[in-house]
């Protein structure tokens, strides 16, 4: 295994090769680098497949460094090397995470030889298992796609259970959109949704989402659906007009339809948005804050708009076991929901320990690929049926 050493400091990088070739009984190959920028120079000729990583650096620190890798899509293994505090420890593991970069973990100084032969064994199991990580581009769709897809209806709607934590019970589904093009086959919305937003289709997205929903009722036996909803959508003419027409066609929508609004869009007019929501509460449609904690002016949107339930983000759920911040986060999100009556939902749930501690955090409900993934409308009743036995069989859900 090639691994490349990046650490300033002649003694500590001297001290560390040893450690190396000691615990490899020799076999490993170690290069050393002063600084970022001279660890950048060896990239090409030294293909290494783990990276040891000081922080602070002369000429380029080890953050900046990082940055570089994340740019030339590295995918062997990274280990920092670093006496940093934890907190920013966990901010560069953040930022690796979000960059896509393999870290295995952290080295203290002075560095004790068990800690970094666990790290090594790490790293030869990545190296082993590792196949070339394919970065998928967004396809170049244009405004005619666009267009096309929504007046011959390739935007579909796949729906996510939402659980009962406490039950496991089934208690609802939010509607995620999928373009199914038909040459380019099945997208996800990070292919078509920023190009639909700039066009100002987000609102015609909604409707057709909800009349898509109302279509198939009976695959949802009796459960809410929720639809995701900018703030721009809210109050765009017409929308909300429409919404409350479909009651006389659909008389108990309002029991089985809610509207998700997204945090991370700032919700621009205050008087118009506080309008378009009352008059969805006056006709019983339920309004939920999506991706709370991420977003512009969360408990301003809170104390102005008549939410009845709250989405905490999956950023904070996928941190619990690791993140003390995550936990104290969760924590306070959940209290202030129970304080204004809110219902709680948890999503982005990929791993039982995360619904354990939910569960004993008293959070209401989850969502997530733990559950089950986005799927097609008429696949409901398949996993419904599989996740009942699930839990006639576990004490806790499995993964489907």
């Amino acid at each position: 295994m090639k691994i490349l050493l990046i650490e300033d400091h002649p003694f500590q990088q001297q001290v560390l090769t040893n450690q190396i070739k000691q615990a490899g009984n020799g076999v490993y190959q170690v290069v050393c680098a002063a600084s970022g920028k001279a660890a950048l120079a060896l990239m090409g000729t030294h293909k290494p497949d783990l990276l040891i990583c000081d922080l602070n650096m002369p000429e380029m620190d080890g953050v900046a460094f990082l940055s570089h890798l994340a740019q030339q899509q590295y995918q062997g293994g990274i280990i920092i090397s670093s006496a940093a505090t934890p907190a920013v420890l966990r901010s560069v593991g953040k930022m690796c995470a979000n960059y896509q970069l393999d870290l295995l973990g952290t080295l203290s100084k002075p560095t004790t030889l068990d800690n970094l032969r666990t790290l090594l064994t790490k790293a030869e199991q990545l190296k082993r298992q590792a196949a070339p990580r394919q970065v998928l581009a967004p396809h170049q769709l244009s405004e005619a796609d666009i267009l096309q897809a929504l007046e011959h209806g390739w935007l579909i709607p796949y729906y996510q259970p939402i659980v009962d934590i406490q039950t496991s019970q089934w208690d609802s589904c939010e509607a995620l959109i999928r373009m199914q093009h038909p040459t380019l086959g099945l997208l996800t919305p990070v292919h078509f949704l920023p190009l639909l937003t700039a066009m100002g289709k987000d609102a015609e997205l909604a409707m057709s989402t909800l009349r898509y929903t109302l279509a198939h009722l009976p695959a949802l036996q009796g459960r809410r659906v929720a639809i995701n909803i900018t703030p721009q959508t809210l109050i765009a003419q017409g929308f909300v007009d429409n919404v409350i027409a479909l009651l006389k066609e659909y008389p108990n929508m309002n029991q089985l339809i809610s509207f998700e609004i997204t945090e991370s869009d700032a919700l621009e007019n205050a008087d118009q948005g506080l309008e378009a929501a009352s008059r969805l509460g006056i006709y019983g449609f339920r309004l939920s804050i999506d991706d709370f904690g991420t977003g512009y002016s969360s408990l301003k949107q809170l104390d102005l708009l008549p939410f009845e339930s709250l989405k905490i983000d999956m950023s904070f759920i996928q941190a619990l076991p690791v993140n003390r911040t995550a936990q104290a986060i969760v924590e306070a999100s959940l209290l202030l929901a129970n304080r204004l009556s809110l219902d709680t939902i948890a999503e982005g749930i990929e791993e039982d320990q995360q619904w354990q501690l939910l569960h004993q955090m008293q959070c209401q409900k989850a969502q997530g690929y733990f559950i089950g993934k986005p799927m097609p409308i008429q696949h409901l009743v398949g996993w419904h049926l599989n996740w009942q036995a699930q839990q006639a069989t576990t004490l806790t859900p499995i993964p489907i």
